[in-house]
C-alpha cells in the first residue's frame, strides 16, 4: 500500500497545510537557524531587520496640524488629481486617542478604515500612510477622518498628499525594504501572530501586503501590550491587498512591549504578509544594534531632526 508523502512544514502557520509560495520562504530558514530554541522565532531587535532606508520624512511628525472636536467630528480632504498616496498625523495633548480614518471612493464604497483607540495619544501617536489607486483611473477620492461619540476626546490631525514623484520614491523604499524584511504569513479565520519588540526599539515600522499570497483585501485587529494586560495601543485596520499596501509607524516608549496581530478576515480569503520592524532606536541601545542601524539606516536619533515648515499647503510634497 503506498504510503502519503509527509506534509511540507510551513514554519509561519503553525504547521498546518496552507498555501505556500516561495516568496514566504526568502530568509525563514535563515532566521530559525540563528534564533536559540528557547526564544520567539522573530523578535523586533534593529539587527538583520532594519535594512531600510531611513527617510525623516517618510512620517513626518510637523506637519500643520488642525484640531478636530470629538462628538463625530469630522474632516474631509478630497484627493487632487494624480494622487495615490497620503500620510496621516493624529495626536492628543495626552487625553486618550479615539479616531477613525476612512478613504472613500465615491460616495458608497470605502477602500480603507481605520479605527484608531490609543491610551495617550501625546505619548503614541498614530502615524499612517495611504496608498489607494490613481484618482485619474479610479475617480474621485476623499479621506475622512472623524473622532468618536464622546465629546471629551478631541485630537489634532494633519494630513501630507505627496506629488506623483515623491509617490514613486516612497514606493521604491517600501519594495526595498520589503524584501530586506523578514515576512510573518497570516491566514485567517482569528489566528493571531504575537510579536515581541526589543526594548531599544522606540518605534517600529508596520508593512502589510498580500500581493504574493492572494492579492485579496486584508482585515486585522492589531494591538500593542506593554506587559501582559495593558493593552496600550489598539487598531481595527482594512485594507486593499495588493494594490493597496498599508504602512505606518507606531511609537513603542519605554521596555515590555509586544504587538498583537489578529487576523479578522476568513481562511481561505485573509491570507496576507506583514512585516515589523525597527524605526527609531534608543540611545542606550546595544552597540552591535546601532552599528548595523547606522549601517543601513543612517543615525540613531535622525528622527528628531525633521526640521522645516510646510506652510499652508496639505504637506511638504507640494498639493
Amino acid at each position: 500500500m503506498a504510503t502519503r508523502s509527509p506534509q511540507k512544514r510551513f514554519g509561519e502557520n503553525g504547521g498546518l497545510p496552507t498555501f505556500n509560495p516561495p516568496s514566504r520562504e526568502r530568509a525563514q530558514n535563515e532566521y530559525l537557524d540563528q534564533t536559540p530554541k528557547n526564544q520567539f522565532p522573530y523578535v523586533v531587535t534593529g539587527d538583520q531587520s532594519a535594512e531600510l532606508s531611513y527617510d525623516p520624512a517618510a512620517f513626518p511628525k510637523n506637519l500643520p496640524l488642525q484640531q478636530i472636536q470629538g462628538g463625530n467630528s469630522r474632516l474631509t480632504y478630497k484627493m487632487p488629481q494624480g494622487a495615490d498616496r497620503a500620510q496621516i498625523y493624529i495626536q492628543t495633548n495626552g487625553r486618550p486617542l479615539k479616531a477613525r480614518v476612512e478613504l472613500w471612493l465615491g460616495p458608497i464604497r470605502r477602500v480603507h478604515f481605520m479605527d484608531i483607540s490609543n491610551m495617550n495619544g501625546a505619548e503614541t501617536p498614530y502615524r499612517g500612510c495611504v496608498k489607494f489607486k490613481n484618482t485619474d483611473s479610479a475617480g474621485p477620492q476623499t479621506l475622512e477622518i472623524s473622532t468618536s461619540e464622546d465629546q471629551a476626546f478631541p485630537c489634532f490631525v494633519g494630513v501630507d498628499v505627496m506629488t506623483p514623484e515623491r509617490s514613486k520614491e516612497r514606493q521604491q523604499v517600501f519594495d526595498e525594504t520589503w524584501k530586506a524584511s523578514q515576512k510573518i504569513y497570516s491566514q485567517g479565520d482569528k489566528t493571531i501572530r504575537s510579536i515581541p519588540i526589543a526594548d531599544h526599539c522606540k518605534s517600529v515600522q508596520l508593512l502589510v501586503w498580500s500581493k504574493d499570497v492572494g492579492k485579496k483585501s486584508f482585515k486585522a485587529n492589531v494591538e500593542f501590550l506593554q506587559g501582559p494586560n495593558c493593552k496600550r495601543q489598539y487598531y481595527q485596520l482594512q485594507c486593499g491587498g495588493s494594490t493597496q499596501p498599508y504602512q505606518a509607524v507606531f511609537e513603542t516608549p519605554g521596555n515590555g512591549w509586544t504587538m498583537r496581530w489578529q487576523n479578522t478576515k476568513t481562511l481561505h480569503d485573509g491570507s496576507h504578509e506583514f512585516v515589523i520592524i525597527p524605526h527609531e532606536l534608543e540611545s542606550d541601545a546595544p552597540p552591535e544594534v546601532v552599528a548595523a542601524f547606522e549601517a543601513n539606516s543612517g543615525s540613531v536619533n535622525s528622527g528628531s531632526h525633521l526640521g522645516g515648515s510646510y506652510g499652508s499647503s496639505l504637506g511638504p510634497h507640494g498639493f
